[in-house]
């Protein structure tokens, strides 16, 4: 039977998270402090993902309601003093052409109720077009006669019609709009204002802001509880591993999380999880494997020693001691062999690694000829190979394969040490039965 190994194969491989302490708690209850099973709600990603959607939603909305107000506020005072300029174009218009009734030019106090239905013709036209604006728009002439006058409505034939009187007064003017414009006419330069109160545009903002003062809010609770409910059904499957997780033990390791159908992160991390609990299982699995072989192999030589000391001690008469100390010897020989690939095996386990140097292969066997007295040991394929190692886990190498070979083989040994390109090959072959093939992948 011939077993090839690589130079720095000491013993089977017990699984790194194993090793590292990454199995199940310890059910005494003497285990380090483990973090909490529960978090904490406002620690929790639902709650943290949910308060910065929230946050973000509110600050845009609010942002943008600050924004629209002042657009609509903008807006409405530009088309409402552009109104006054197309009003003030026609009343110039009027002017300009010396239609004006005569009537107007008396003393405000005989023109108070009295309404002027002889206007000319020149303003029917436009009086069609300032239809939508009488209701808030004032104009008053600033000139010899009179001081004030106001739009009152349209008449059936679509004709101007004013009052010519004092009152009411004007809006206070940081509550309007004014616009003015000088005319020259036949009675001499006159001013024309056009004043339009902001009351309007004041409603309309007001409600604007008070739709917004109800509507932000609601948004936000809205994009709030999407986010939390959403964000509640993608972690969902979260916690189910995390509570199948939790009920896993030494004994149920062939357990698995359940992977999500929905192909993200959460369904990887579930696939990264079971691939986990493989190798945990395996490594379970070797490490109970290695514990009941050690235990086999340390109870042999045990046995031995305590069946001879027995034998010795009931017949010491007919005993042989000088014998019966090198049987125990040679067993305690073989109980150091043991425990010392035990703690090779714990030291590579952990990662440490002892002093390395050149070390000759072919010397570590020539120097174990010794111990295999019991069986023909063929070294003549022996030659030179030199390889960088540590010369005591080398050491335990060799005699690991020489000592299977000897119990194992029915009278002859051979090894072979040699290069192939930059490798030592060392192989050890017997004239036993052999591993059987369904066997040899627990065993190498």
């Amino acid at each position: 039977m011939a077993d090839p190994v690589g130079v720095d194969g000491v013993g089977p491989a017990v699984a790194d998270d194993a090793a590292a302490g990454y199995g199940p708690p310890d059910p005494s209850g003497t285990e380090a402090p483990r973090v909490r099973r529960r978090t904490r709600l406002a620690h929790s990603v639902r709650f943290r993902l949910t308060v910065a959607v929230v946050l973000v939603v509110g600050v845009s909305l609010l942002g943008g309601g600050l924004l629209l107000t002042r657009w609509v506020e903008s807006t409405l005072t530009h088309d409402l003093r552009s109104r006054n300029e197309r009003v003030l174009a026609s009343m110039a218009d009027i002017l300009d052409s010396g239609n004006v009734p005569t009537e107007l030019f008396s003393t405000p106090s005989e023109l108070s109720g009295q309404i002027n239905d002889q206007m000319s013709s020149s303003f029917a036209g436009r009086a069609r077009d300032l239809e939508q604006v009488i209701s808030t728009t004032y104009f008053y002439l600033d000139g010899q006669a009179f001081s004030q006058m106001k739009v009152r409505g349209v008449d059936s034939d679509g004709r101007l019609v004013l009052f010519g009187r004092v009152g009411p007064a004007l809006p206070d003017p940081t509550d309007a709009i004014e616009s003015t414009r000088s005319v020259p006419t036949k009675w001499g330069d006159l001013t024309i204002h056009a004043v339009s109160p902001l009351a309007e545009i004041d409603r309309s903002v007001n409600a604007l802001r008070a739709a917004l003062w109800i509507g932000l809010p609601l948004l936000v609770l809205a994009a709030g509880a999407m986010t939390w409910v959403i964000t509640g059904q993608a972690l969902a499957p979260v916690g189910v591993m995390t509570r199948r997780v939790r009920e896993l033990s030494s004994t149920n390791l062939d357990a698995r999380v359940p992977v999500p159908p929905t192909e993200d992160e959460i369904a990887l991390l579930a696939v990264t999880m079971n691939d986990m609990l493989d190798r945990l299982e395996k490594a379970s699995v070797k490490q109970r494997q290695f514990v009941s072989d050690a235990s086999h192999e340390l109870r042999s030589p045990v046995a031995s020693i305590r069946t001879q000391i027995e034998t010795a001690l009931r017949y010491p008469d007919d005993v042989d001691w000088p014998s019966v100390a090198r049987t125990v010897l040679a067993e305690d020989d073989r109980l150091d062999h043991l425990v010392g690939n035990l703690l090779a095996m714990a030291r590579l386990e952990e990662g440490r690694f002892g002093p390395r140097s050149d070390v000759d292969i072919d010397e570590l066997v020539m120097a174990q000829r010794a111990r295999m007295s019991d069986v023909s040991l063929d070294l003549s394929g022996v030659s030179a190979g030199r390889v960088w190692g540590n010369s005591d886990e080398l050491t335990s190498v060799v005699r690991n394969l020489l000592d299977n070979a000897a119990r194992h083989c029915r009278s002859r040994v051979v090894v072979t040490v040699g290069e192939e390109g930059p490798w030592v090959v060392l192989t050890v072959a017997d004239d036993g039965d052999g591993v059987a093939p369904e066997d040899r992948q627990q065993v190498f």
